[in-house]
């Protein structure tokens, strides 16, 4: 739980710098580290489905930036 809770607030601090165009490097490898991080498996599957859900958006969120060619 406290690795999707990481990820929604470094998705949300990617969020409002993006609103505010104010993107720093750190904040894209913060989310790249938290991705990275190795998730323990938690026995529940609706929450396991839900901290998939959590992780792809992040992913794809990472994805995003890499294709605009924002410094990592």
């Amino acid at each position: 739980m406290r690795r999707a809770v990481r990820l929604l607030d470094v998705l949300d601090d990617l969020k409002v710098a993006l609103i505010d165009g104010m993107l720093r490097p750190d904040q894209i490898r913060s989310l790249s580290l938290a991705i990275a991080e190795q998730r323990a498996t938690t026995g529940e599957p609706a929450l396991e489905a839900v901290l998939d859900e959590i992780e792809t958006r992040a992913a794809v969120e990472l994805a995003k930036l890499e294709v605009l060619g924002l410094p990592s």
